[in-house]
């Protein structure tokens, strides 16, 4: 393993960099840091710790992502689902707060770190699309349901499944506070109304871009500090966030003893997986927009490194953000640049502005994060997996439900284990089909969807559509000798075996006995398209050859008329 390679003299941004970029630079990074501190405080409470922490872990990981990162536009921070997940944890264990979240932020990290040297990134392709399309919906429920009592003012103890914080929430109603209510319902929809409103009425009213961006993306500003200039100017009993640690993050030691490592491994690889899997469909999805290529590898270092960071600098876990990405490219970023100068802004926040965050509603930061979940509900991909699959969509939906019900933990764990039992299901049962030839045409098509029997007769012509391996050798050796025991008269069988990739030794012996119990039977066997690997394989055993291969199905079927003629005319011969 050559760990220089992920440790470049100068990083691929810099190699095209231009010092008239730096003004581009630093208004993205303006941008960003409007959306990037309310949300660092918002997902900080969401994870059980005070506002700094998320404020803390916003500072070091720009840094090291900007260092070992391949995206110009990624967002590095705190984000909702690793909050989620974190905060659950954090609850679960019993561990002080700050303790549990530099562990779980350490072993995520170090994780990462090692799928990167590794290269080992292609295992999270394990995690389906359907899986974390019901874990990422489920979540976002999940969220939206531990923030509505904050976004109430009722005290109800945590819960990581929905039934349990629902059931909790029901029986603090009596509790209900209306000023709390209404600062907490009236942010919620002022948001909404902002997100889904505030573009199409700025354009009518003549502002354009930038301009018009930039105020829809400071909209959730613009809440917060008219929530905290309502409630500093009144004597309202609305929870707020309180005293806010400011100044530097000081360097923080990992605590010693094994329990707090062992209890939390669990949460730390969960959290490692999900911000591997959206950081890297994140910046892929980014890509694009300056024709660069995403490493896997080196986006799973990066982002492992800036855990690292953010757990030693008073933060906890990070992740990478969809809408503040997506931000920052909207808003002419040209490196990760922006994404350093956010931080710089949330450093002097930390300095010099932690007496006038004290004033925020905690109803208000509730407020922020429902609003922002939304987001991980993709509906239209969910209806596009149910149109899809129902199997698939099985596995989504079973997903969701375990999510909800056991938690994030339980649901991932389950879905990926469903979503594996569904591959295995799908490719132990491949398609396995008789081919004919259409009329006038050199052109073989299944006909297992149309009634009547082949033309070819008595030569049978059948197509495996997969791959053989141990899963799926005895279905496939079954299926073609129940199509050839179906027609009495079968004297050729053609496999054409141009979808077959590969074989694996229960694939190989498979083969080798249909071709046995072909040859007592009678019937002679030609291959098709056999791919030349598993051509050699065949060739290689230590038992006689008892099939010929040919490179098309009308090939072999030109070879067979051939030897049915050559028959025809020895037995004329003969008579």
């Amino acid at each position: 393993m050559d760990v220089t390679r992920f440790i470049p003299d100068k990083p691929a941004w810099l190699q095209e960099y231009k010092p008239s970029f730096l003004a581009d630079d630093a208004i993205a990074g303006l941008v960003l840091s409007v959306l990037l501190i309310p949300q660092a405080m918002a997902y900080a409470l969401l994870a059980g710790l005070p506002p700094q922490a998320g404020l803390y872990a916003a500072l070091a990981p720009p840094l090291l992502y900007l260092l070992f990162g391949t995206s110009p536009y990624v967002s590095v921070g705190p984000v909702a689902l690793v909050s989620l997940i974190v905060g659950d944890a954090i609850a679960a264990s019993g561990f002080a707060p700050m303790t549990a979240a530099m562990v779980i932020a350490l072993e995520a990290g170090a994780m990462l770190v090692l799928v990167g040297l590794f290269r080992l990134g292609r295992l999270v392709n394990f995690v389906s699309e359907p899986v974390m399309l019901g874990f990422t919906a489920a979540a976002a429920v999940l969220i939206a349901a531990s923030q509505l009592p904050t976004l109430l003012g009722l005290d109800v103890p945590r819960s990581s499944e929905l039934i349990g914080t629902l059931v909790g929430l029901i029986e603090a109603l009596p509790d209900l506070h209306a000023d709390v209510v209404l600062i907490g319902i009236g942010a919620l929809l002022l948001l909404l109304l902002g997100d889904r409103y505030a573009g199409p009425m700025l354009w009518k009213a003549g502002v354009r871009p930038p301009w018009r961006g930039l105020i829809v993306k400071a909209i959730p500003l613009l809440v917060l500090v008219g929530a905290a200039a309502m409630v500093g100017g009144s004597d309202l009993p609305v929870p707020r966030v309180g005293a806010v640690e400011g100044g530097l993050a000081s360097l923080r030691m990992p605590p010693y003893g094994l329990d707090p490592w062992i209890a939390l491994a669990p949460s730390a690889l969960i959290a490692a997986l999900i911000v591997f899997v959206i950081g890297s469909g994140v910046a892929k999805s980014l890509a694009g927009r300056n024709r660069r290529k995403v490493r896997s590898d080196r986006e799973a270092l990066a982002l492992g490194m800036a855990n690292i960071a953010a757990a030693l600098t008073g933060g906890y876990a990070v992740g990478v953000s969809l809408s503040r990405s997506a931000l920052t490219a909207d808003s002419g970023s040209r490196s990760p640049i922006s994404s350093v100068v956010a931080s710089l802004v949330t450093l002097a926040v930390l300095l010099f502005l932690t007496g006038a965050l004290a004033f925020l509603p905690k109803a208000a930061l509730a407020a922020l994060v429902i609003s922002a979940v939304f987001g991980l509900v993709k509906l239209r991909a969910i209806k596009a997996v149910m149109r899809y699959s129902k199997v698939e969509s099985a596995v989504l939906f079973a997903t969701l439900a375990v999510t909800l019900l056991l938690g994030v933990q339980w649901g991932l764990a389950a879905g990926t284990l469903m979503g594996l039992a569904a591959f295995l299901w799908f490719s132990s049962v491949p398609r396995v089909t008789r081919v004919d030839r259409m009329d006038d045409l050199h052109v073989y098509r299944s006909i297992d969807r149309h009634d009547g029997g082949p033309r070819t007769l008595p030569v049978l012509i059948v197509r495996i559509d997969r791959s053989i391996y141990f899963g799926n050798a005895a279905y496939c050796e079954d299926a073609v000798l129940n199509f050839v025991s179906a027609h009495k008269n079968v004297r050729w069988l053609v496999l054409d075996m141009r979808s077959v990739n590969s074989i694996d030794a229960s694939g190989m012996a498979m083969l080798e006995r249909l071709l046995d119990n072909l040859q007592e039977k009678n019937v002679r066997v030609a291959f098709a398209a056999m791919h030349e690997p598993i051509a050699a394989a065949l060739n290689a055993s230590d038992r006689p050859r008892q099939a010929r291969s040919f490179t098309t199905v009308e090939e072999a079927m030109h070879d067979i008329e051939e030897d049915k003629e050559a028959a025809y005319n020895r037995k004329m011969a003969a008579g």
